[in-house]
Parts: C-alpha cells; sequence; structure tokens
C-alpha cells in the first residue's frame, strides 16, 4: 500500500496500526513540502486526537535522533533529502495551528469563525455540551411538559411514551426520556423531509375495526361449519378464537396475547392468499367463506391499528414542534447550539440555494486555508456529519492540489445507534471510483496467531452465519486475519478458550482463570468485556469483593451505582420538596435516619430546617459533609469513594453560585465522571468502550443467547418519505410496507452484532477466554444468536464442561511478576478545619416562610422577566430589546409605574451602570459573594462617588410589600455591606423592583 496515495480509502482490520499509518500519512505530507497547518485529521474521541498527536511527535524526535530511523522513513517517503530535526521544530513551534482533533470541535471551531455566514445572528455563538447541556435540555424538558401541551398533545404525548418503555427499567424514567425525546428530535430536525403519520398508508382508519369486526365474525361463525376435515381440538378452539377477535379493541393488544388458533391464523394470512393452511395439534385447512372472512379480519386489524400508530405519530409531531420551538426560542436564537446544531447548521447547505451559497462562502475560506483530509474511524461517521463534511471531502478528491486519506473498519460498526452508518463506505466509492483508491490492512499487530485462529474460525465461518442470520450476512466482508511476524515468535504465543459453564458456576470459574493466570501479580493487563452498564457494575463489584483491584472504563454514576450515593441523591431530593414522599422514605430507611433523630429529633421538619439552613452556611458539600460523617466509617472503600465524587461535584456547584436544593438534586443525578483504564489489575468495561483498546488477557463472561435482534427496540419506523411509531408486531407482520422496513432494521442491528462480538474477540493480545452458559434443555439451536454462532463455527454441543482451546494453555507462566513494593506509612491527616465560610448574600435571605412550590415552568418564566429587565440599559436612551408578548406586558406594566420608570432613565445624571455585578467581599470574617442586578455609582462635578443604588428585580408572587421586604432583608442587607466596603464615604441605599406588586421599595 502506497501510504501517500492522493486519495485513498484504507479498511483497516482490528489492530492493524490505523493510528502509525495515519501517523506515517501526515509526516510523509510535511516530508513532501506540505505546511503542517494545512493538514486536517479528525477522529472521534479526543483521546484518539491525542494519540495521532503523540504518534506523530514521537516517530519525529525518533527520526530526529536516529539517521538509522530517519533513512527507513526517507526510503518510504521517497525524499532522500528530508529534515526531521527541521519538520519537528516547525510542527512544534505550529503546535497550536494544526487540525488534529475530534470532528465535533472541528465544526464548532468552524461555526465559531463564520457564525454569521452560517445563519447565526441573534448572539454570540457558545457551545453547549456536558452536564449544562443535559441541565438545560431538562429544563426545556420540563417547560415543555408543564405548560407547553394542551391535555390532549400531553395524553397522546404519554401514550406514545409508555408504549415505547414498556418493562425498561423505572428507576431510569428521565433516562428514557430523554432518550425517547432525542430519536424523535433527530428524526424532526433531519435534514431529510418525512410526512409524519401518513395517514393514507394505512388504507384503513381506526374506527373501521369497530365497524368491520361485527359482520366478518358473523360471516365466519355462518361458514365454519362448512369447512371441511376440523377435529374436535379445531372446534374447541374456535369459539376462544372468535372472542378474542370480537374483544380486541384497537391497542388493547389482545391478538398479540392470544393463543390457540389466533397465532396460527396470523401467521398464515401474512404467507399468502387463498386457503389458509395451519397446525393446531393437527393440519388444518380453511376454505370458502370462512377463510375469506378470517383474512379480512386480520387485515382489518392490523390495518386499523397501523391507522391508530399514524394517528399517534401525527400527535408526536405536534409535541416534538413545540419542543423544537422551545430550543430554537431559547437556545438556537441566542446563538447556544449544542454539538448536533452545530453539524447539523454545517449540513444546511442542502436545505435550499441561500443555505447553499452561504456555506460555498465559507468553504472557499477553509479551501484557502486546508488542502489534506484525513478521517479516522469513517464507520462511525453520521449522516449529519458526512452532510457537514461532504462539500470540504468532494473538494478535497476533486482538485488536483489537494488530497483525502480515509480510514476504517466495515466490520467495527458498533455505534449505529449513535448514528453510525456504514453505508457510507459504500456510497464513498461508488461515487468518487476510480478517483478514490482502496486498499486493506488485513494483519493484525495486535493479537497472536492463536487468538486469530479463533478470530478466523467464528467470524470467517460465511456458512454458519447465513445458516443462521441469513440476508444479514451478505453484508459482512471478510478477509483471513493474520499476526504480524514480530507476533508469531514462541515468546509471544497466545492461548484461545471457548468453553460452555454452568451459570451458577461461572463466577468461581472466572476468578479461577483469573487467579491462575496471575493477574494483579504479573505483567499483565486484563480487560473484562461485557454488554451493558449494569453487567459493568456487577462484574466490577464481584471482582472486587474477591480481592482484585478494578476499575470500571467509561462513566461512572455515583448518585446511582451505590446505595450511599443514592441516598445523598434522595435527601437532596427532599430537601427541594418535602412533599415528596418516595424521597422522605428512602432516607427513612437508611441509616441516615438515626443521625437525623439523634440531631433533630423525629419531627421532619425540624431536620429540613436545620439541613436547609446549613446549606446557607456552609453549601452543599458542607452539609453532606457533616452528615455523612458517622456513615463512612462502616462504608467499603467503593463507598467511600462515592461520596468523595459527589462531595467534589457539590463543592464545584457550590463554587458557581447559589443554587436551589432541586438543582443540586438534578445536578448529581446527571453527574457522569470518565475514568480512565488507569493501572489496575483488572479493567472491567462494556465491548463499546473497549474499542481502540487492547489488553494481554480479554475475558468474556455474558455472550447473549438472545435472538437478535431484539424487536422490543423497533420502536420507530422509517420510511422512504415517512415515519411512524410502530405498531405491534403482530399487525407489522401483515402489512408488506411494515414488514419490509423491520427486516432492513432488523438486518442492520444484525450486522452491528456481528461487529460487537469482532470487537470484543479482538481486543485480546495474548489470552481470550469466552464464557458461554450452558443452554437450557429447551433452547433452540437454530436461534439466531451470538451463542449459537459461537457454538456453531466451533463445533460445540453446549455440553456443561465441553471446550475448544487453541494453543497452550501455560503460555502465562513465564510472565514477568510485578515488582513487590513495601507499603509505604499513610499519612493521617487531622479533619478539615474551616477558617473561613462562604456565603451568599442570596443565603441571607429570611427563612421564616416555607418556600412555595413552583413549576419548572414558573421558574422559568421568571427567569425570562429577570432577564428581560437586565437587558434594559437606560429606556430614555437607545431601542429596546424585542420581547415575547407576555414578557413584554409585564416589562411595561412595571416601567409604567413612576418610581420604576425613573430607575431605568439616566436623564442629565451624572452616574455609571453595572449590570449583572459580581462582587466579594470578608464581612465580620465571613467571605460572601454574589451578583448584584443592577448598580447605579453616582458622582459629583469632582468626579467623587457621593450615593450608590443597589437594585436588584424580584418576581416572587407575594401579597404586599412588607412580605418581600422581610423576605429579603437579609440579603440587601448583605449587598449593602460590601458595597459600603467598597465605597465608605458614599450613601448606600438598596431597592427592590418587584414585577408582581409594580412598585420599587426601599429596604
Amino acid at each position: 500500500m502506497n501510504v501517500l496515495e492522493n486519495n485513498l480509502l484504507v479498511l483497516a482490520s482490528a489492530g492493524s496500526g490505523k493510528t502509525y499509518t495515519l501517523s506515517d500519512r501526515i509526516i510523509g505530507l510535511m516530508a513532501h513540502g506540505v505546511e503542517p497547518e494545512k493538514i486536517v485529521a479528525l477522529t472521534f474521541t479526543r483521546k484518539a486526537a491525542g494519540e495521532f498527536a503523540d504518534a506523530i511527535l514521537r516517530k519525529l524526535a525518533s527520526a530526529a535522533e536516529s539517521e538509522e530511523i530517519a533513512s527507513e522513513l526517507r526510503s518510504k517517503f521517497s525524499q532522500p533529502e528530508t529534515d526531521f530535526p527541521g519538520i519537528l521544530e516547525k510542527t512544534v513551534r505550529n503546535l497550536p495551528r494544526l487540525t488534529l482533533g475530534t470532528m465535533d470541535g472541528f465544526f464548532a471551531k468552524v461555526v465559531r469563525g463564520f457564525q454569521y455566514e452560517l445563519g447565526i445572528t441573534g448572539g454570540k455563538f457558545d457551545l453547549l455540551e456536558g452536564e449544562a447541556a443535559e441541565s438545560i435540555r431538562d429544563e426545556l424538558l420540563e417547560g415543555l411538559i408543564d405548560g407547553e401541551l394542551d391535555e390532549a398533545m400531553e395524553e397522546r404525548f404519554i401514550e406514545i411514551f409508555r408504549r415505547a418503555s414498556y418493562g425498561k427499567e423505572s428507576a431510569r424514567v428521565l433516562e428514557e426520556l430523554r432518550k425517547f425525546i432525542s430519536i424523535w428530535h433527530q428524526i424532526f430536525v433531519s435534514p431529510f423531509p418525512r410526512e409524519w403519520g401518513l395517514a393514507v398508508l394505512a388504507n384503513a382508519a381506526e374506527e373501521d375495526w369497530e365497524k368491520g369486526k361485527g359482520p366478518l365474525l358473523d360471516q365466519l361463525v355462518r361458514d365454519w361449519p362448512n369447512v371441511p376435515d376440523k377435529k374436535k381440538r379445531h372446534e374447541s378452539a374456535f369459539e376462544p378464537m372468535v372472542k378474542a377477535f370480537r374483544e380486541h379493541t384497537v391497542g388493547s393488544g389482545l391478538l398479540g396475547k392470544a393463543t390457540g388458533l389466533v397465532p396460527k391464523i396470523l401467521e398464515a394470512v401474512r404467507e399468502g392468499d387463498g386457503t389458509i393452511d395451519i397446525s393446531y395439534y393437527q393440519p388444518l385447512s380453511i376454505t370458502g367463506f370462512a377463510a375469506q372472512a378470517l383474512r379480512d379480519l386480520a387485515h382489518l386489524a392490523a390495518r386499523s391499528e397501523f391507522a391508530a400508530a399514524l394517528s399517534r405519530t401525527r400527535g408526536m409531531h405536534g409535541v416534538i414542534s413545540a419542543y423544537d420551538s422551545l430550543i430554537e426560542r431559547d437556545l438556537r436564537l441566542k446563538g447556544k447550539l449544542g454539538f448536533d446544531d452545530v453539524k447539523r447548521l454545517m449540513g444546511n447547505w442542502m436545505q435550499g440555494e441561500e443555505a447553499r451559497l452561504r456555506r460555498e462562502a465559507v468553504d472557499f475560506r477553509l479551501d484557502s486555508s486546508y488542502s489534506h483530509w484525513l478521517l479516522d474511524e469513517f464507520q462511525d461517521t453520521s449522516r449529519d456529519e458526512w452532510n457537514a463534511l461532504l462539500p470540504l471531502i468532494d473538494e478535497g478528491i476533486t482538485d488536483n492540489d489537494s488530497t483525502v486519506f480515509i480510514v476504517g473498519d466495515k466490520k467495527q460498526a458498533i455505534y449505529a445507534w449513535r448514528g453510525g452508518e456504514v453505508g457510507l463506505f459504500d456510497e464513498l466509492t461508488d461515487h468518487y471510483s476510480p478517483g478514490l483508491k482502496t486498499a486493506t490492512m488485513a494483519t493484525s499487530w495486535r493479537s497472536s496467531p492463536e487468538i486469530l485462529e479463533l478470530v478466523n474460525k467464528v467470524c470467517g465461518d460465511k456458512q454458519v452465519m447465513f445458516s443462521l442470520f441469513g440476508a444479514a450476512a451478505t453484508r459482512w466482508e471478510w478477509e483471513k486475519h493474520v499476526s504480524a511476524p514480530q507476533l508469531a515468535r514462541p515468546e509471544k504465543a497466545g492461548y484461545g478458550r471457548v468453553e460452555i459453564v454452568e451459570k451458577d458456576e461461572k463466577t468461581e470459574q472466572v476468578v479461577a482463570r483469573l487467579r491462575q493466570l496471575g493477574i494483579g501479580s504479573k505483567k499483565l493487563s486484563c480487560g473484562v468485556l461485557v454488554e451493558t452498564n449494569t453487567e459493568v457494575r456487577d462484574w466490577a463489584d464481584t471482582l472486587r469483593s474477591e480481592g482484585f483491584q478494578v476499575v470500571e472504563e467509561g462513566a461512572r454514576e455515583p448518585a446511582k451505582d451505590h446505595p450511599v450515593g443514592i441516598l445523598i441523591w434522595q435527601l437532596l431530593r427532599w430537601l427541594a420538596d418535602p412533599s415528596d414522599s418516595f424521597a422522605w422514605n428512602t432516607v427513612r430507611m437508611s441509616p441516615l435516619q438515626d443521625f437525623l433523630e439523634q440531631q433533630y429529633g423525629p419531627a421532619w421538619q425540624k431536620a429540613w430546617e436545620s439541613l436547609t439552613a446549613m446549606i446557607s452556611e456552609s453549601g452543599y458539600a458542607g452539609m453532606i459533609e457533616e452528615i455523612t460523617s458517622s456513615l463512612r466509617p462502616t462504608l467499603e472503600n467503593f463507598g467511600q469513594r462515592r461520596i468523595a465524587d459527589l462531595l467534589h461535584a457539590l463543592r464545584e456547584l457550590d463554587r458557581s453560585g447559589a443554587a436551589s436544593p432541586r438543582e443540586a438534586a438534578d445536578w448529581i443525578s446527571r453527574l457522569k465522571i470518565s475514568q480512565s483504564p488507569g493501572v489496575a489489575a483488572v479493567q472491567v468495561m462494556t465491548i463499546h468502550k473497549s474499542k481502540g483498546l487492547g489488553f494481554d488477557v480479554v475475558i468474556l463472561p455474558e455472550i447473549c443467547s438472545e435472538k437478535i435482534p431484539s424487536l422490543s427496540h423497533f420502536n420507530t419506523i422509517i420510511g422512504e418519505n415517512w415515519v411512524s411509531e410502530a405498531p405491534a408486531a403482530w399487525a407489522r407482520s401483515l402489512i408488506p410496507e411494515l414488514r419490509a422496513a423491520e427486516e432492513k432494521w432488523s438486518e442492520q442491528q444484525t450486522y452491528e452484532a456481528f461487529c460487537k462480538l469482532y470487537v470484543a474477540l479482538t481486543r485480546a493480545k495474548r489470552g481470550l477466554y469466552v464464557f458461554i452458559d450452558t443452554p437450557s434443555k429447551t433452547a433452540d439451536p437454530q436461534k439466531a444468536s451470538l451463542v449459537n454462532w459461537l457454538m456453531d463455527s466451533l463445533l460445540l454441543n453446549g455440553s456443561p464442561g465441553e471446550s475448544i482451546e487453541i494453543g497452550h494453555e501455560g503460555w502465562a507462566e513465564e510472565i514477568e511478576l510485578l515488582p513487590v513494593s513495601a507499603p509505604r506509612p499513610m499519612l493521617q491527616l487531622g479533619k478539615a478545619e474551616i477558617k473561613r465560610s462562604r456565603s451568599t448574600p442570596s443565603g441571607d435571605k429570611s427563612n421564616d416562610h416555607i418556600p412555595s412550590i413552583v413549576s419548572s415552568y414558573g421558574r422559568s418564566f421568571g427567569s425570562e422577566v429577570h432577564r428581560a429587565l437586565e437587558s434594559i440599559e437606560w429606556i430614555d436612551l437607545g431601542t429596546q430589546p424585542v420581547l415575547e408578548p407576555e414578557i413584554e406586558k409585564i416589562i411595561d406594566d412595571c416601567l409604567a409605574v413612576p418610581e420604576v420608570a425613573c430607575l431605568f432613565t439616566k436623564g442629565d445624571r451624572n452616574v455609571r451602570l453595572y449590570r449583572e455585578q459580581g462582587v466579594e467581599a470578608v464581612i465580620d470574617d465571613k467571605w460572601i459573594s454574589g451578583v448584584i442586578d443592577r448598580l447605579h455609582v453616582h458622582y459629583d462635578g469632582n468626579h467623587t462617588v457621593t450615593s450608590v443604588e443597589i437594585i436588584d428585580y424580584k418576581t416572587d408572587r407575594v401579597n404586599d410589600a412588607a412580605e418581600l421586604r422581610m423576605r429579603y432583608s437579609g440579603q440587601m442587607e448583605a449587598y449593602r455591606k460590601i458595597v459600603a466596603s467598597i465605597y465608605p464615604e458614599a450613601r448606600v441605599s438598596c431597592i427592590l423592583v418587584s414585577t408582581a406588586l409594580l412598585t420599587a421599595l426601599n429596604v
């Protein structure tokens, strides 16, 4: 393979050295005189981008230091005069200008540089990512449910969500809701227009079932006696079948759950016209009018179910449209975009001539900056990402002065669930051949020959794959994998083993295998790879309890993956809403209840008041640290770490300023902490997270025996130009369009399952151990499952203890032991002593009242009013901001009051205005920080400060001025002290502007 071929698509198998090849390409380009800043190399993770940069710099440094290495590279690139020290110096000097990063980062950089050309005019571009983005989306979702939907639309939304999430874990309802909304919203914003719930597709109306089933059932009953050769069992099953059809209503699910003749009839009707041939204990051929009545009944029921699904989809369109309107109003029009928005914005050139011309102007400037494009992990590229890149890649391939290098592996396409489209490979080659050459890399620099022999036996057995998975296997392209010569040496020998184990003995056998290999005592990395996050937690806990040092790769959720985290989360939920009985009962049933009763007595009110007061004084972290001090000695290390995680997160929240208990609870419920593999002896992770990694030893303890794919996940049907909620499986099977859509989806899901097993098997360097649960006596050997694929390709019959092994079982005996160092005495620190507490003025407001429970919509509306007041400079100078009609009326009503209007009128006053002014001060040995809404600093003719006005906006719904003064007197006094310490000679006054009372109050 010529790595410097102008335009090259590389199909690189697992472990074949993609990063090495990419770094060769970049260094080769620079050796040929390309300036580093002209090169763009994009991948999907910051980790992979960092590996790019490291590989390039290491290789350049080695070539600069070693003439032998330099000569090899000069020969490889056909550039005998290459000055590698000079290239290294130039590369290091230009590092800030190099574009070696993620696709998301590149798109954000382009939008930030060309926001107006791309159509963002409502505010400065602000990228929303991570927890902040999720928090904002949750607020919008709350706003949608609380106030944006009418009653009928809300009921429709709840019905569709209930159907989609049926049987899912109830504790994850919010997570499922986010995912559900996200899926539909992705369809809504797709650049390809689709009709939502196109009624004509059903060829029936929802109500047709109730109108038509009676006459058809009468016809069936009349003609049933004429059906020949019926047996006693057929006769006894007839009445229950008629009853099932008669009692079935659209959406009831009765036909899908029916037994006896019904499933046989539905299956036979699907197969063809004419006589209905079934086998129910004995064969039966239903002919004549009875057959026609049954056929018409089945089709009418299915079409009516489809009509109902289409109707729900039209209702869902209204819900998602309302949700998107909230995003447009509150985020996009203000320049606040998430990564998905950025990708779609970059791909909007497909939407019309005006958008195409805007993008063309951007591309013209980008083409002058960048000439050489490298894309990694192309199998994970989504349609939105490809639409965003396409004009640039097209220019790169067709322009003689530019180049394109794309690398990926169709066999590792495991991210279809987040948009990855493996079909883009074929689109690329079909469109650009022969201008785009193709090469393959099947030599592994990771796995030993023994590992690859096992991989070839399984993943290269097309006959078994066809027999189990049918058409899905036609897409699987296989080239025999071989190890690099360096890995074929005896000292690099490996071992692969697949064994059948009894389920209740599996844990014991996995632990025994790890100990036999010397995991934890020898220089061996070990990965335990599983399917789900729940399995990650279970295996991590199990192996820890057996004494292994374990880390879970990926993101841990401290508020959800350990009882102490759940307790802290529910405590904050209760503090946010004392009427939340679930949260309170969670606290009461925990060991924390004893502490609360000892400190505050049996009455919950005293505990609630004391804990909220403690938050005002010490922050959320201080309060949690205090009340969990009695629990910590009883917790194992895992629980101790979870408390530490949450305290760290809450300290961040405390530093960010005042937050309500609801915000604190939401903050930690969404908390995800990334974990690198570190130096732990055993790394437990999902197969998805293991992609790109390699381990000396890989354990696969949870091979799925279920049929793939699971149709329970088939909830949305996307046709050529339409979209619909998926009706019940039995109904889909009777409607050709839906059956074809389901088959297409199933093939895609099955292909992804192939890829996932391939990725799992190819993470192993020298030891691969696969554990398969003993099949049950009723297990179907023809079921399309991963277990059957493994057993059939390896000629296993499923007997307990049966195994296949390749290589020498004692391969690890010669592996070097880890050095044993003497334990160091641990430094014992005393309990931290707070020298100076930190508080906010808003924490000093009166606690003599029970705060009213305000809906999220109410909070959001109040925030909008607050922001509108913040946006006003002086009403007698310049124009006022454009506001929503409801907000504008409140602002106009306030400004119609003379004592309020005068605060926003500059006139001839010598005054300096500060809006949203942050302040920090130490008052009475207490560190106070806050934000003043509006600050007027008045000067005399000598530019001496004479007076200062502190103005704070309040949207509280209160009954009278005395209540508002009492509520905020502490806060305003704190502000007065801070400002007085800055301007000691000036007169300081505090004013509350109340939008509810339409007045300005001196405090």
